[in-house]
């Protein structure tokens, strides 16, 4: 890791960081809304075992993200911090005044997987589902890591496709979220660009 940049990665990293923890309270306060459901949600199903990517995404984002923050080359690792930093804060802000939830399922299951299932919609409200979190997070980190570390391309388009289907099949969101949180991506991965090629990093 150079140190020249050691301050502000780490500075850029404990910001990530926050505005992960935001999604709480954010949900957690959340009410009304709509629901963004096309039909077609109706006829996917809910497979209680995809709540293992599900979950295992989380520590997954943590751990690329202080990897990320140690070993990314400089001028990279500002384009994605930037990326993700505005696609939470135009999310949340979605979040805040268009507010959308998703019509769960009864889980009536005593099996350990649809325990888990249960663990998340106890921890997580039906509320931000639209764009999806697990989606732009995911697909941010894969962008970047295959653009990085492109011998494992293969390996974080996998990672990827899992953490998007087990959003569907735990039924924590609906298709539209998926698309909506895609479109985000690609709108703030080249305003990002251009913003970190206006303003270059100091030199000292």
């Amino acid at each position: 890791m150079d140190k020249k940049h050691t301050t502000k990665r780490f500075g850029s990293l404990a910001a990530l960081l926050l505005l992960l923890l935001l999604y709480f309270p954010i949900n957690q306060n959340a009410a009304g809304g709509v629901t963004p459901d096309l039909g077609i949600d109706a006829l996917i199903p809910l497979w209680p075992v995809w709540a293992v990517p599900y979950l295992l995404s989380i520590p997954w984002w943590i751990g690329a993200l202080v990897w990320g923050a140690i070993k990314m080359d400089y001028p990279r690792w500002r384009h994605f911090s930037l990326c993700l930093g505005l696609t939470m804060i135009i999310s949340y802000l979605v979040f805040i005044f268009y507010p959308t939830y998703v019509d769960r399922p009864l889980i009536t299951g005593q099996d350990f997987l649809s325990q888990l299932v249960l663990m998340i919609y106890g921890s997580d409200q039906a509320h931000n589902a639209l764009p999806s979190g697990h989606t732009y997070t995911t697909l941010i980190i894969s962008i970047f890591w295959s653009q990085w570390q492109p011998k494992f391309k293969p390996l974080w388009i996998g990672i990827a496709v899992l953490v998007l289907l087990s959003t569907l099949f735990t039924k924590q969101h609906y298709l539209l979220d998926l698309l909506a949180a895609g479109l985000l991506v690609v709108g703030t991965y080249l305003l990002s660009g251009l913003l970190v090629k206006k303003y270059p990093a100091a030199k000292a």
